[in-house]
Parts: C-alpha cells; sequence; structure tokens
C-alpha cells in the first residue's frame, strides 16, 4: 500500500500527513496538475489517493475529476471518492442527488431555459433564494423580494451571467470579521494583499455563470442553522446563527457548540442520506421548514478545521454520543484504508 497525497496548507492533507508518519504508512506528496501525474502513479506504484479540494479554486475545480477519474479507472482508491465527490461545489448537482434518493431537501427548482423561470417567477411565492452553483460562506447567495428583482436576476443569468467569485470581493463582513481577531497589522496587511491576488486569480479562471437559474424555497423564521458533519461512523455538529439582518448563516462566525441544543433528527437524516449515497465525508446544512421539519439546504465534502476542533464529541451511528476531543481527520483516513 502507498499512498498519494495533494497537499496544501491549511487543509486536510497536514493531519493526513501526521497520521502517516505516526502509523509509519508508505506515502507521497504529489502534484496532481502535473500533465504526467498517471505516469507518476505507475511510477510510485500509488494504491490510495487522497485530494482534500478547495471549492475557492477554479483550478481545483477544473482539474480533479480528470485525475481522480482517471485514477479510479487505474485501480487506486480514491478520497473523496466518486459518490462523494461528483456534486462538490455544485448546488445544482445536489438538487438532482438528494431527489434521487428521496432526501428532505429544501424545495429547489432550476431553469435551463429564460422563458420557463420567467413564467415561474410570476406564480412563484417570495422571496425566493436565489444561488449559483459555485459558492459557500454564503457567497453567491441572495434573496428575490420582488418580481422586478427576480427578473433582473433571470436576464443576466441568460445574457452576460454572472463570475462566481465575484462576490468574494463583496464578502467583505465576513473578512472583516476575520481581521479584527488579528493583532499584528503587518500580518493583516499581508493577509489582505494575498486575499486580493487570490480573487484577481480566481476572476481570470472562473467561468462565467449563466444558462441556468436555481431558486430554493425561503424557509422563514430561521436564525441559525445546524451543520453536521459524516465521517464514515461517526458524526459531529454544530449550530451557527445567522449574519446581523440576515437570513444567512454560513459564514456568520456565530457558532454554538452546545450539542444539547442540536437536533438529533438532524443526525438520523446526515448518517441516513451519507449511507444511501456512500459518501466517505460530507457536510450538511439544515434549517426547519414552517412545520418544524429540517430540510437540508445543501452538502459539502469539506470544512473548516480549526472550528470543530472545538466539538465536545460525536455521534456514533446507533447515535450514542462519544464525548472527549477527536480527531475527524484521523477517522477519515481509518475508513479509508480499511474500505
Amino acid at each position: 500500500m502507498k499512498i498519494a497525497i495533494q497537499h496544501r496548507e491549511g487543509s486536510f492533507s497536514g493531519r493526513w500527513i501526521e497520521y502517516c508518519k505516526k502509523k509509519n504508512l508508505d506515502y507521497v506528496l504529489i502534484d496532481c496538475f502535473k500533465s504526467d501525474i498517471l505516469s507518476i502513479f505507475r511510477k510510485e506504484k500509488i494504491t490510495h489517493l487522497m485530494w482534500h479540494l478547495n471549492h475557492a479554486s477554479s483550478k481545483d475545480l477544473m482539474v480533479y475529476p480528470y485525475v481522480m477519474n482517471a485514477a479510479e479507472i487505474m485501480g487506486i482508491k480514491t478520497f473523496p471518492n466518486f459518490s462523494t465527490r461528483w456534486h462538490f461545489d455544485d448546488k445544482v448537482a445536489q438538487k438532482y442527488l438528494f431527489e434521487s434518493i428521496g432526501a428532505p431537501l429544501v424545495k429547489s427548482v432550476v431553469f435551463y431555459e429564460e422563458n420557463e423561470a420567467l413564467a415561474f417567477l410570476e406564480s412563484a411565492q417570495l422571496p425566493l433564494v436565489a444561488k449559483l452553483k459555485r459558492g459557500a460562506g454564503s457567497t453567491n447567495v441572495k434573496l428575490i423580494n420582488s418580481q422586478t428583482e427576480g427578473s433582473e436576476y433571470i436576464k443576466k443569468l441568460f445574457s452576460v451571467g454572472i463570475v462566481s467569485t465575484a462576490s468574494a470581493l463583496g464578502n467583505l463582513d465576513q473578512k472583516l470579521r476575520v481581521a479584527k481577531q488579528i493583532k499584528d497589522p503587518i500580518k493583516l496587511v499581508k493577509k489582505t494583499i494575498g486575499f486580493l491576488k487570490k480573487n484577481r486569480k480566481e476572476q481570470i479562471l472562473a467561468n462565467s455563470e449563466k444558462g441556468y437559474v436555481y431558486f430554493q424555497e425561503f424557509m422563514p423564521n430561521n436564525d441559525f442553522d445546524i451543520r453536521i458533519i459524516v465521517v464514515g461512523d461517526i458524526a459531529f455538529g454544530i449550530r451557527r446563527f445567522n449574519k446581523e439582518n440576515d437570513f444567512r448563516a454560513s459564514g456568520s462566525g456565530k457558532l454554538d457548540f452546545d450539542v444539547s441544543q442540536i437536533d438529533i433528527e438532524t443526525v438520523k437524516i446526515a448518517f441516513d442520506v451519507t449511507k444511501k449515497i456512500g459518501g466517505q465525508c460530507l457536510a450538511f446544512d439544515f434549517v426547519y421548514d414552517v412545520n418544524k421539519h429540517p430540510k437540508i439546504v445543501e452538502v459539502c465534502f469539506g470544512f473548516s478545521m480549526k472550528a470543530y476542533d472545538v466539538c465536545p464529541g460525536y455521534w456514533k451511528s446507533d447515535l450514542s454520543f462519544v464525548e472527549g476531543t477527536f480527531n475527524p481527520q484521523e477517522f477519515m483516513m481509518e475508513n479509508f484504508l480499511n474500505e
């Protein structure tokens, strides 16, 4: 057995590497963006490939299907596997995924013709939540409050389109919250410059989203959402409270780790859906409908490591709770290597 790890600073890969060293596992760091990467797999006799896909990288999103699908054809086991990754950072793909297994998804519609989208808008109950395929931390998500606003949004997506990273610069509230925690002004300046450079590169690489419109039903009276992450046979979670004067919770930084406040039904659903689709690691976002039934908003393969290190424990698949600190990335490794 030999494990190939696509390394990125600040990603899961750092802990994967630590695990390999601790367990004396044979591993190698690779660059999946090399043209001869498949030859490298053969030369190194790779049996397992691990890549913490980056939703903020258009380069990752462009290349990972080529490399990971090809690796699987070569007989290499992959993390994330196909069932976990094919819908990554694609909310429209997730709509079809959840509908295929009858999962409790917030009512969602997608249109590929402008006239059909406009006709739907005429009778739709407003407000509606409009989303692009890509985006995390509430980026590319907006509330449509009027027919005029909705019509303009639809016409834009069926003409010039919207660059999915454009809202990154507009999401300054999240960046400012992080900046306030940094006491070192030099470090703050460097981080700001780095962010601007990265966003400029993304603007060049990112495609303009057009030719479709995706709406979700607005779920009122939700002051928070519930994030449940399933890694194999364990699950852990938090509540995320909305941004000030906003309906969106993702990216707010207002986190609650009190597990007694987490609806166990969301944990059940997350385990059930993960099992049905054969997922290895999935992070589900839940809100409540008007009848107080939890509904899935979207799902993602990755999550912020440090935020969840504070979790006081995890649920097992029988819904019993295990108290204490834990390392989710070690669970990923153990599950993956024993598949």
